[in-house]
Formats: structure tokens, C-alpha cells, sequence
């Protein structure tokens, strides 16, 4: 159930929804980093909650400020330490 739920929310965001997000969380993204993380949202989700990110994660380190790089990991593992 959970899954069906993630899936149908992560279909629907939009990448205003990600920068309100970024925003609230104190980072400012560029327009094509703001395309990059719903590009890889959309595609790795399953990744991200279920399993193990570090190859995706090395991919995001390569193509995002660090600034913006180090922020969504801190952000990624909080969020990942408070649903396990």
C-alpha cells in the first residue's frame, strides 16, 4: 500500500512543488538543478526509500552545485534516519 501511495504522489509532483520544498528547507536551486532532481525523483524514488542511493547520489554529486549537493544529502539522511 505504501508503495501505491509513493508512486501516485511522486507522478504528480511537479518541480514547483520540489523548489516550495528546497525553499522551506533553506536551499535555493538553480533552474537546472531544479530539472535534475525531478528528472531523478521521478526515476529513483524506489531507490531512495527502499534501498541504497550511493551510485545516484554520486551521479547528483557530479551534476549539482555543492552547496545544493551537501544540503539534499544532509536533508536525505535525516529524513532517512526518521523513517527507520
Amino acid at each position: 500500500m505504501n508503495d501505491f501511495l509513493l508512486q501516485t504522489y511522486i507522478q504528480k509532483i511537479e518541480k514547483t512543488d520540489i523548489n516550495n520544498f528546497a525553499k522551506k528547507q533553506g536551499i535555493t536551486l538553480e533552474e537546472n538543478e531544479l530539472d535534475i532532481i525531478h528528472i531523478y525523483l521521478k526515476k529513483h524514488w524506489r531507490t531512495f526509500y527502499y534501498g541504497n542511493p550511493k551510485e545516484i547520489l554520486e551521479e547528483l554529486k557530479t551534476k549539482l552545485s555543492d552547496d545544493t549537493y551537501n544540503k539534499i544529502e544532509q536533508l536525505y539522511r535525516q529524513f532517512k534516519d526518521n523513517f527507520n
